[in-house]
């Protein structure tokens, strides 16, 4: 264990996409290190999986659909209220969109930009109300490398990834009169259910050099939950407004 397996007793963390994938990790590995989880998703059969894996007791689980700002928003307020004020955000929920822009229509932009980006700019305007996020909270999001480096047919999801990252930034001014910080997790390929979906769909060849865009190979979902723990965590409480890096080298090229 990297992690003090105390270094998160006491805090109550809301974890999206915690039905699968890096959010499911993230919760479990949130749960070792003492945090109260709040797994959310949209799939209930998932996340009572991911309830069934988590250590320690007390945590809670939500089914809700976050692609849309105002709603997720009005979620997340009512959870607050309900639980009271989270000590940290992980934003895990999104999809992908591989397509190139001449094929590119606006539903396409409504499913990338509902998972990607409403959902998230939802969650940073409960944050910024008073009581949803207690002083001195983290609230993480999920970005991608996508954000940073261009590639045939990521258009639209580099789009909504650099929403994200841009968010981060000025959400960060507005946090910091209570010291709440606010990042974002730069992300390469993960080996999840998702990424194995794609390789899975297209030549041996198109993997290998995916493969070698990253210098240290394909990511595992606990790379990225140990820096999701890193951020809301007290070993973090200088940082903020910051698009961390964790994509095994692909944005060093």
């Amino acid at each position: 264990m990297i992690f003090a397996s105390d270094c998160l007793a006491g805090r109550r963390i809301l974890v999206t996409g915690a039905s699968s994938g890096i959010g499911r990790e993230t919760a479990i590995r949130l749960a070792q290190h003492g945090a109260q989880l709040i797994a959310m998703g949209r799939d209930e059969g998932r996340l009572a999986q991911t309830a069934a894996a988590l250590a320690g007791d007390g945590h809670l689980v939500r089914a809700a659909d976050l692609t849309d700002a105002d709603a997720t928003a009005d979620i997340v307020q009512a959870l607050a209220k309900e639980v009271g004020p989270l000590h940290g955000v992980f934003h895990s929920a999104g999809s992908s969109l591989v397509l190139p822009a001449k094929l590119t229509k606006n539903r396409h932009l409504d499913e990338v930009f509902g998972a990607g980006f409403r959902g998230a700019f939802g969650i940073a305007r409960a944050a910024a109300k008073k009581g949803v996020v207690a002083d001195g909270g983290s609230v993480v999001f999920m970005s991608s490398v996508s954000s940073l480096r261009g590639r045939q047919g990521m258009v639209a999801y580099s789009a909504a990834k650099g929403a994200v990252d841009g968010m981060v930034r000025a959400l960060a001014t507005e946090l910091a009169t209570r010291r709440i910080r606010a990042n974002s997790i730069v992300s390469g390929a993960v080996e999840t259910a998702m990424h194995n979906d794609f390789v899975s769909s297209v030549d041996e060849t198109l993997v290998a050099n995916y493969r070698d865009l990253h210098l240290l190979g394909f990511g595992q979902p606990g790379d990225v939950a140990n820096a999701a723990i890193f951020l809301l965590s007290d070993a973090s409480v200088w940082i903020t407004g910051t698009s961390m890096a964790v994509d095994g080298g692909y944005t060093a090229k």
